[in-house]
């Protein structure tokens, strides 16, 4: 088969094919690698305006001739660093070069700006991980999927490894702030200090742009800890559904980051009692958060908070990138992406 292709900007009005093509990408990978046969919702549109609208620029599809989206890919940056992904072609049409060029594409774009260049993709692909490696990316350190269970029953009193108890007693903590409950004038100081939690971790890495995309699309919330005037930690909490037909109405945690001084352990249990809260209002079953075992000491301290691993996904870098993303880091840092 041979089938001609343009590859241009993604627009509004691509979304609605975006979401039908990427359901039915997914839903073809998942009953080969994972045994599901049931189809996979398409994602929202709104969740597809929040994803494209970080880096709207980056956000491409590649049109067959007669109009038809035969692929599609998602970019965002976070000041320094840049990711791609979402990223799909429909089975019919892989392997004529397609995601390959798309790929290119993006990877180009985020070239421009970001010194650290990254995906993550499922370990069962095999073919994928092929392909990244062959267009320049290099295998990092693996993200660790986890998940707290809101509805499981708290154990006794005094027994090690409950956490939610005391990260519930706190969510009402005056030193946390939500980002909705905050005035226009107080913002703008707050993201900056923001930016320099992010900049202590990976310098030129800004979070700030997620917490607005955020708030813009009416997501969920973001979460401050505070110690009088200055920002201890900050945990961007997303409740609004992924997908048309949400089954499993998670909280997913897409940030959460502290200063490298402060008080650690104290701060994370007052930043979870608020994600624990805001989770459960929104009728949440439990929190999904994503962890890079670049950052060992937060892996620890995610599993004794009551996270519980699920799975994993591959991390990928571009070889050029800034080669300090390679290391360990003492850093208390979870993101599902390359930050």
């Amino acid at each position: 088969m041979t089938t001609e292709f343009t590859i241009r900007r993604m627009a509004e009005s691509d979304l609605a094919s975006v979401a039908e093509v990427e359901a039915g990408v997914f839903t073809d990978w998942y009953r080969v690698h994972r045994r599901d046969p049931e189809p996979l919702p398409e994602r929202t549109i709104e969740e597809l305006k929040y994803a494209t609208s970080i880096d709207p620029d980056g956000n491409r599809v590649a049109v067959a001739a007669d109009g038809a989206i035969v692929g599609f890919i998602l970019a965002r940056s976070w000041g320094s660093v840049g990711w791609f992904g979402t990223f799909g072609v429909p089975t019919q049409f892989q392997g004529l070069g397609i995601g390959k060029a798309l790929v290119a594409c993006t990877v180009e774009h985020l070239g421009r700006t970001a010194s650290i260049i990254g995906l993550e993709t499922m370990p069962e692909s095999g073919a994928n991980i092929g392909m990244y490696a062959k267009s320049g990316f290099a295998l990092g350190y693996p993200t660790v999927i986890m998940e707290y269970h809101l509805e499981r029953k708290s154990a006794p009193a005094g027994k090690s490894g409950d956490r939610e108890g005391a990260c519930r007693a706190k969510a009402d903590d005056p030193d946390v702030a939500a980002w909705s409950s905050l005035d226009a004038e107080t913002k703008p100081r707050l993201e900056h200090q923001i930016k320099a939690i992010g900049d202590e971790i990976l310098p030129g890495l800004d979070y700030t742009p997620e917490v607005r995309a955020i708030e813009r699309h009416e997501l969920g919330d973001t979460y401050l800890c505070m110690d009088g005037e200055d920002v201890e930690g900050v945990a961007v909490l997303r409740t609004a559904p992924f997908r048309t037909d949400d089954r499993f109405r998670r909280g997913y945690l897409h940030v959460l980051a502290l200063r490298r001084e402060c008080n650690r352990r104290l701060v994370l249990d007052r930043l979870l009692g608020c994600v624990f809260a805001g989770a459960r209002a929104a009728g949440a079953s439990g929190v999904v958060a994503g962890v890079s075992a670049r950052y060992p000491e937060a892996l620890e301290m995610f599993h004794a908070a009551g996270f519980r691993s699920q799975r994993a996904s591959v991390r990928m870098i571009e070889r050029s990138s800034r080669p300090d993303i390679f290391e360990r880091s003492a850093a208390i840092n979870s993101s599902r992406w390359v930050g």
